[in-house]
């Protein structure tokens, strides 16, 4: 659910994680901010850290690590006073679409997933619904702010677009010689004891988390639709109804397959199947409710029966299931369930084997009880022998590239030094040099017969920083997997025809880029201005 957050919003989270790592803290007059004003930017400091990763932080350990109510906090603070000070003010509408946008799936807003975010998500993290709304608003207000911060970095000139235009599109011509892994894979002796040892290191990356299994019942929308029908037929002004629902979002809220704004007629009719679904899984839900009830009471006469579900299901002529084991990464690969379902389960306790309302899901409505934890465990070597095996294979070829590609660069560079050719060093070591496809910085990919073969990324680093007729170190990508000599036979400027066409989408881009260094410029000179120094919540005297 908080992964479908509205795309103009995942530019705002990228802005503010940027600025998040920046190496000063805000500090403040303990005279001036209230405990409750303090307690408000806590809970919205971690609900920022939910929004942009999905759990709260001290759900995992990387947020535990990575999260800082010391630098947060006054963050927070800082923001809410400049919002303040230049009178940005937020409309309850404004609330409302950023919240209808926040939780939006399929292109739609829906409701059954916001009320589970309120009635699940909130509470386990221990926060109310009037400090997420607050929350709310003073995100919305960030995004006025950081568009007005970024104005003057929308200021882009025809003639600073067409030096970069050109600069991105020069074309290069070059020749490689690649030293890829995959080419000493048939060498690699796997031995018993270099295979253990190798698992012994890497025992962390084989290690299985922990894992839950549960028992669920689903009371899917589809056999809803038809009680839902009914409903909709009892409103006698429904048109009217829809049709106002359609004018408070507006005509380009609805688009079609290719992003296009819907027709009228389409839009409606897309209005009245999600209202129709919303029907459907309400009545599912309650269906839900009362089986949930009645579950309850079960564990009141029995407790700690971890069949009491599957048992109450039979009875009642419900169809019951259990989860393979899923991991709180992964959730269960079977069920087409919300990240709250997989919180939820990885909540449940051997005490407490059930939780408080049923869990919406993205066809229907599910109660769920625990089955089984399973706790994490190193398996033994012979369970993960394939994978092991074919890790170990990989890990030793990539190191015999290594040594293949530095011991050519020894030679190349003491042959260059020699004033020998860059071709002759190729044929005295007996390697292959590739004459690639000439490419630019603007390009994503080679011709499909390269693919897999030359990494584009690594190829631009090391061919635009050279110049016609020199040749670059020996480098291997990130994964190890290739690694490359570059040389570069010329430079081409970009054909005037291709210029012109791509010019628009240049300036389009560099001037979102200037926005964005706009805005962090515009947060940092803030912070010098205020001079904050000293100590957690500390301001230096004199400062405003």
């Amino acid at each position: 659910m908080l992964a479908h957050i509205r795309r103009h919003q995942r530019w705002l989270w990228g802005v503010i994680a940027t600025l998040t790592i920046i190496s000063f803290v805000y500090f403040l007059d303990p005279s001036t901010i209230s405990a409750g004003e303090y307690e408000q930017m806590k809970q919205e400091a971690r609900l920022e850290h939910l929004f942009s990763s999905g759990r709260w932080p001290e759900e995992a350990e990387a947020g535990q690590q990575f999260f800082n109510l010391d630098v947060q906090v006054p963050r927070r603070l800082f923001f809410a006073e400049k919002l303040n000070d230049l009178k940005i003010q937020v409309s309850d509408e404004i609330v409302a679409d950023w919240i209808a946008h926040a939780f939006r799936r399929s292109g739609s807003f829906q409701v059954e997933f916001y009320q589970q975010f309120l009635k699940t998500t909130l509470p386990r993290g221990r926060v109310s619904e009037s400090e997420f709304r607050t929350f709310v608003r003073h995100q919305a207000g960030l995004e006025q702010l950081f568009s007005l911060a970024g104005l003057s970095g929308s200021l882009v000139t025809p003639r600073e677009a067409e030096a970069v235009c050109r600069e991105e599109n020069e074309q290069l011509s070059t020749e490689a010689v690649l030293f890829s892994a995959s080419n000493y894979l048939a060498s690699v002796q796997v031995t018993p004891a270099a295979l253990a040892a190798f698992y012994t290191n890497h025992l962390s990356e084989y290690r299985i988390p922990d894992r839950v299994q549960v028992s669920y019942v689903k009371f899917e929308i589809t056999n809803y639709l038809a009680e839902a029908d009914q409903a909709l037929a009892q409103i006698t002004n429904l048109t009217q109804q829809l049709e106002r629902f359609y004018q408070q979002r507006g005509a380009d809220f609805y688009k079609d397959a290719d992003g296009k704004a819907m027709p009228h007629d389409a839009a409606m009719q897309k209005i009245k199947e999600e209202q129709r679904r919303a029907f459907a899984m309400t009545s599912a839900r309650k269906k839900a409710t009362e089986f949930m009830e009645q579950l309850y009471d079960l564990y009141q006469k029995q407790p700690n029966q971890s069949d009491n579900l599957d048992k109450l299901a039979a009875a009642t002529g419900y169809p019951s299931g259990i989860t393979e084991p899923f991991t709180q990464r992964d959730g269960p690969k079977d069920l087409k369930v919300l990240d709250t379902f997989t919180q939820v389960a990885f909540a449940l306790t051997p005490e407490q084997p059930m939780p408080s309302d049923p869990l919406p899901g993205e066809d229907g409505v599910y109660v769920i009880t625990l089955k089984k934890r399973i706790p994490s465990e190193a398996p033994p070597l012979e369970v993960v022998r394939e994978k092991a095996t074919a890790e170990f294979r990989q890990h030793e070829a990539t190191e015999a590239a290594r040594k293949a590609g530095e011991a050519f660069y020894g030679m190349l560079t003491n042959g260059l030094a020699q004033n020998k050719s860059f071709e002759v060093v190729c044929l005295e070591a007996n390697v292959i040099s590739h004459k690639l496809p000439p490419f630019s910085l603007s390009t994503h990919s080679l011709p499909q017969e390269w693919e897999g073969r030359v990494d584009v990324s690594l190829l631009k680093d090391l061919a635009f920083a050279l110049t016609p007729g020199k040749t670059s170190r020996f480098e291997m990508t990130r994964d190890g997997r290739l690694g490359m000599i570059v040389h570069l036979l010329s430079r081409q400027p970009v054909d005037e025809a291709k210029l012109k066409a791509e010019l628009p989408a240049v300036t389009t881009g560099l001037r979102e880029e200037r926005r964005r260094e706009a805005i962090n410029d515009w947060y940092r000179r803030e912070f010098e201005l205020a001079h904050f120094t000293g100590g957690p919540l500390q301001k230096k005297a004199g400062s405003r």
